[in-house]
């Protein structure tokens, strides 16, 4: 398996929606972590470090202009 870098942190659940659409429709294999506990106890993203998103390193490019093009690249990790 190849290895999966962080690309991206999101403040809240919402934000991940579009973009989860995106990268299905484009096939890009993607990891979302802490989703799921942040959007239960969205207080609890202080502990866990918000939602990041993760892809293979080969794709960061891609996913990069892709945040870029929806203006979130405010949420990229350089």
């Amino acid at each position: 398996m190849n290895d999966f870098v962080v690309v991206a942190i999101f403040n809240n659940q919402k934000e991940t929606m579009k973009l989860r659409s995106v990268l299905e429709r484009k096939k890009i294999p993607y990891i979302i972590q802490d989703e799921t506990v942040v959007s239960v106890d969205p207080l609890q993203s202080i502990g866990f470090g918000n939602i990041t998103l993760k892809v293979e390193e080969q794709n960061v490019d891609k996913v990069k202009k892709i945040l870029i093009d929806n203006k979130k690249e405010k949420l990229i990790v350089q």
